[in-house]
């Protein structure tokens, strides 16, 4: 599996035990990052992905990792270069498919990524925030609805408006009760099929992670690390250990953006948040090594 980073905020560039261990190719694109950091509008996004395109390999797997979650719409790019079909898994605390906006923003990729005619089944882990509030009016029900997209809440079922009426089952099986293997191999027994005939991609925002897994730059989530991992495992397993590439974002970095539309982002929907860097970076590191080994385990070479 060929491992990289798209680097466009430096936040990678100080794990050194990852450089040193998986040795990834640096794609140098920072420049791009203010740029398109939070938002963008599609032109610009096109541009980012002729760029990004220069170190594509379309052919081989390939495990990127580009930085904060602000820039979790890269992934659309990461997904659209693919030329067979997939299934797609997202682990997220944000659902990050509203419809409607004229611009690309972090929030909206997944809606955009799951109209593709390659991707099979989408399955959303580990959501909680801004799934029932009043954000449900910009989810889209029509693929919700039938089963195109399958949610799996970290905590608890979703009971405001139309999640009455959509099929969904909570990761765990009570809110203090991590989900095991054996949780997850009954909640996915339903998909197998599904599962067993194309290869998954795999998008995992590290905001899924309660804070002590993960330093981000939204508000933290609910699993475990062990949890996520076990989700990977038995997603993989179910794909027969098949792999169409697979993003991790998550990173924290100093917010550096361009232009008054993606401060005015930055300064309404990012939280207040202490951290310092340092820390930020050895606790980050330590994740993305236990999920490359992990991915090591588990997929097909």
């Amino acid at each position: 599996m060929r491992t990289r980073i798209v680097d466009l905020d430096g936040s990678l560039l100080g794990q050194h035990e990852v450089l040193k261990s998986w040795r990834p190719e640096v794609v140098p694109l920072g420049d791009w990052g203010p740029r398109i950091r939070l938002a963008c509008s599609f032109g610009r996004f096109r541009r980012f992905e002729r760029a990004l395109a220069a170190s594509e390999e379309p052919d081989a797997p390939t495990l990127t990792f580009y930085g904060s979650g602000d820039f979790h719409h890269v992934s659309l790019a990461l997904v659209r270069r693919l030329r067979q079909p997939c299934n797609l898994l997202v682990l997220d605390k944000h659902p990050d498919w509203m419809r409607g906006l004229p611009f690309l923003h972090c929030g909206t990729w997944l809606y955009h990524a799951a109209r593709l005619p390659h991707v099979g089944r989408v399955f959303h882990v580990g959501g909680e925030l801004d799934f029932d509030n009043a954000y449900r009016w910009m989810a889209p029900w029509p693929l919700l609805r039938s089963g195109r997209i399958t949610v799996f809440p970290a905590l608890r079922r979703f009971r405001r408006g139309t999640w009455r009426w959509v099929p969904h089952t909570s990761l765990r099986e009570s809110p203090g009760m991590p989900a095991t293997a054996e949780r997850l191999a009954l909640l996915l027994r339903p998909f197998a099929d599904d599962l067993a005939r194309w290869p998954l991609y795999v998008s995992l925002d590290k905001d899924v992670l309660v804070q002590e897994d993960a330093v981000v730059n939204w508000d933290s989530g609910h699993l475990r690390l062990a949890e996520a991992q076990a989700v990977l495992a038995a997603f993989l397993a179910a794909a027969q250990h098949r792999l169409a590439g697979m993003d991790i974002v998550g990173d924290w970095s100093p917010v550096a953006v361009q232009g008054w539309f993606r401060w005015l982002f930055h300064a309404t929907e990012h939280p207040p948040l202490a951290v310092e860097p340092a820390a930020a970076t050895r606790c980050n590191e330590r994740t993305n090594l236990a999920l490359l080994g992990t991915l090591e385990g588990v997929v097909k070479r």
